[in-house]
């Protein structure tokens, strides 16, 4: 019977949407302004942020619960959780950064190679380099989250409690007050993590290009973004706050001259974008319009699938996960890896103390 229960909700779980880090307003639209206004060149820009979120977009990489269906169904974080989402193998105190976490960032930092020329080396340089910021950004809303389950290293359900705790508030309340991985949920981990970004991006970019990103101008965005979607459905925020980063961007250009040797396309916003945004600042602004992502297929080490030869890349099209043909799961096996929604972990969690 066990079996068979365990069989059937394997199956309805492999139907549900994956777990969420931070999120592309800060993976992607975030991640692209601060590397512009660090003297990185549009395509590079784009290339190192839709590695950044591309690391969400991918089965192989996305952030995921493993079910283990021997002798007894039991749940705990994959690996992957650990090495591209920075979640700790234990529970330190809340909003540091736990030593293990630390050393899998300098790892994934080591891990990106020098600047190079050739295209394809350079391409490849620029998606590791994105891959090492997702992480990085990750620990951060993660702080506080790790521990054990059982044996396994990671804590058995990550922030999972406080993300559904969310999404019911915002239902009951029309307000988000719980998701660490919601920019004005975070706090002063926002800017910490803004912080870290502009430091990585400016220690590798190119010598050529140098420019810096005043503490005071890093403290306006991080604030922008927190001020932001408290009171908007998760969709809604995430379009607001690439409005906020392309603004935020055009300002940074504008002041000082910056707009010499910084081509990019402007966008105006119509007006009823404020009241969309409940955004007084976005009614017909101007902003720098950030690209649509070209997120890389990733292998399960996060590499990319395919680079070639004049530095282009196979690419997850339209944001969707990539989904490939694969067979059934065998039930028999010791273990089966799901992505799972936040309802569905929650639902797994309580068979698992009742059985």
């Amino acid at each position: 019977m066990k079996g068979i229960l365990c069989a059937c909700l394997l199956v309805s779980l492999q139907l549900i949407n994956p777990a969420q880090a931070y999120e592309a307003d800060i993976h992607y639209s975030t991640t692209y302004v601060l590397a512009r206004a660090a003297g990185w060149s549009e395509y590079d820009a784009r290339t190192i942020a839709s590695a950044n979120q591309g690391v969400d977009e991918n089965q192989e990489t996305v952030a995921a619960l493993e079910v283990d269906t021997s002798p007894s169904p039991s749940l705990r974080q994959a690996e992957k959780n650990l090495r591209f989402h920075c979640f700790s193998k234990t529970r330190g105190p809340a909003g540091q950064i736990p030593p293990d976490v630390r050393n899998v960032i300098s790892d994934h930092l080591a891990e990106v190679p020098d600047h190079d020329e050739d295209p394809r080396r350079n391409t490849r340089r620029l998606i590791a380099l994105g891959v090492a910021l997702h992480c990085q950004q990750d620990a951060l809303s993660h702080a506080g989250f790790g521990g054990s389950c059982g044996s396994h290293q990671g804590s058995c359900y990550g922030h999972t409690r406080q993300t559904f705790l969310d999404q019911v508030a915002f239902r009951l309340l029309g307000k988000h007050y719980f998701d660490p991985d919601h920019p004005g949920v975070s706090g002063a981990r926002l800017l910490e993590a803004l912080q870290g970004t502009v430091s990585v991006l400016a220690a590798r970019r190119p010598k050529a290009a140098l420019r810096s990103i005043s503490t005071h101008e890093l403290v306006a965005l991080s604030n922008a973004l927190r001020d932001s979607g408290l009171e908007l459905p998760d969709e809604v925020r995430r379009e607001c706050n690439r409005y906020i980063a392309g603004k935020w961007l055009f300002d940074f250009f504008r002041a000082g001259g910056r707009t010499q040797n910084n081509p990019y396309t402007k966008e105006a916003l119509a007006p009823e974008v404020a009241g969309t945004c409940k955004n007084a600042s976005l009614g017909s602004a101007t902003i720098v319009r950030i690209p649509e992502s070209r997120f890389p297929r990733l292998n399960p080490d996060a590499s990319p699938y395919l680079v070639r030869a004049d530095g282009t890349y196979q690419w997850v099209r339209g944001g969707e996960l990539e989904r490939t043909a694969r067979p059934a799961p065998n039930y028999s096996a010791h273990k089966v890896k799901i992505q799972l929604s936040h309802w569905s972990q929650l639902l797994a969690d309580d068979i698992r103390k009742v059985r």
